[in-house]
């Protein structure tokens, strides 16, 4: 048979190798949210290189995820507890000043 014949669809077997390789995926929580956001941002900024192991800068799409947390802010003030407050007042801080660095 030749290759181009083959059955490239997923066998059975296949699936339980995937769901028994142990993932490193942290639980859910507020913090691994905001780290999410400003990871997206910062390799929007060309801070960190993105997927390919190259750095891209999209300014745009950077002043989203930094407005998303100023969202975040806006709509969780009082709601937080004072590490995650302080926590997301760095990040906001961190990132525009970032933001303003990487857009000269």
């Amino acid at each position: 048979m030749s290759t181009s014949d083959q059955d490239d669809t997923p066998t059975p077997q296949d699936s339980d190798v995937r769901r028994t390789a142990p993932l490193n995926i942290p639980p859910p929580s507020f913090t691994t949210l905001l780290q999410m956001l400003a990871t997206q941002a910062m390799a929007a900024m060309g801070l960190i290189p993105g997927p390919d192991g190259k750095s891209h800068k999209e300014p745009a799409v950077a002043k989203h995820f930094v407005d998303l947390l100023g969202v975040l802010e806006v709509k969780c003030k009082g709601n937080l507890d004072s590490a995650e407050a302080k926590m997301l007042d760095t990040l906001l801080h961190d990132l525009r000043m970032a933001f303003v660095q990487a857009s000269k």
